[in-house]
């Protein structure tokens, strides 16, 4: 399986169209996804990229620690959560 989504970590105020923007120049974008509060509709402080090929993720890597967007950015390969059951 190819490695194509990369996960941003420490976002503060951004859009999806200013990732895609930045993002841009490591190579084609699938699509951008930030997740929201469903109170507040506020991004959660993360997001995930996904490239049209590999290469262009591993590219963007570079960004980890970059300042941008309002804090110290994490760039990393988005892994799979690992779900189980719910605590009661």
């Amino acid at each position: 399986m190819a490695n194509t989504k990369i996960y941003l970590g420490n976002l503060r105020s951004v859009t999806a169209e200013q990732l895609k923007a930045h993002f841009a120049q490591y190579g084609e974008i699938v699509d951008v996804i930030l997740p929201t509060d469903r109170e507040t509709n506020a991004i959660k402080g993360y997001g995930f990229i996904n490239f049209a090929e590999e290469a262009s993720a591993q590219s963007a890597l570079v960004e980890d620690g970059s300042t941008a967007f309002g804090g110290t950015m994490s760039v990393q390969i988005a892994t799979e959560k690992k779900r189980g059951k719910k605590k009661q």
